[in-house]
């Protein structure tokens, strides 16, 4: 993978603390992290390991073992949000079945786990190949995504949206060391989940959000 493929680390600790800020007044950060959870919780999260990769603040991963999960471990390409994952843990008394570490899941080595989850992560790279590859190699049985849906007028939506965000990630270039954000061919990312042996049992979507849950076939 070359260093065009990879996303750089941004801003990802600074979204973490504000995301970390909202999980202490309820379960999760965001509506469709919970959407997510819910998903893998009918899917089947009592008693597997969850893999969380672009774990943020850790708020999915320490759902999950909330809602019966026997472990979790997340991968984040900030410091600072591993920091502020594993203060959440702490607080809640999970530190125990938890591990978060720096990593690019596109390229580290990956544990592997029963259930492997990608909550608002394929955006923040320019190519997903390597991130799938890497990712449904260490799942077992479960995977689940969160990305921007691409198609029809929300699509058109999205890309426009992304856009300007992006205009202003160049304007903080300095800040956000090159940072951008994508809509990516979602059919495309379906056919590679499926040729990796899984099949789709929920699918909906939030919003902006696209939600997809397979299980292995």
């Amino acid at each position: 993978m070359t260093q065009a493929d990879e996303p750089t680390d941004c801003c990802f600790d600074e979204w973490a603390t504000s995301a970390a800020r909202r999980a202490r007044k309820q379960e999760t950060s965001a509506k469709i992290t919970a959407a997510l959870i819910a998903a893998l919780d009918d899917a089947g999260l009592s008693g597997r390991t969850l893999l969380d990769v672009g774990c943020g603040s850790g708020d999915l991963a320490l759902a999950a073992i909330a809602r019966g999960a026997d472990r979790a471990t997340g991968f984040d390409l900030g410091p600072g949000a591993i920091a502020e994952a594993q203060s959440l843990a702490d607080e809640r008394g999970l530190s125990d079945r938890v591990r978060f570490a720096v990593g690019d899941g596109a390229s580290v080595a990956l544990p592997r786990a029963d259930i492997v989850s990608l909550n608002r992560v394929l955006c923040c790279y320019p190519h997903v190949d390597a991130l799938l590859s890497n990712t449904l190699e260490a799942a077992g049985t479960i995977y689940g995504f969160t990305a921007p849906h691409d198609r029809g007028p929300i699509g058109v939506g999205n890309r426009i949206s992304i856009q300007v965000g992006n205009l202003w990630y160049r304007i903080r270039a300095k800040k956000v060391r090159g940072f951008r954000a994508f809509v990516h061919d979602l059919r495309a990312v379906d056919e590679r989940v499926r040729a990796a042996g899984f099949e789709p049992v929920h699918r909906e979507r939030r919003g902006m959000w696209d939600l997809a849950v397979y299980t292995r076939r």
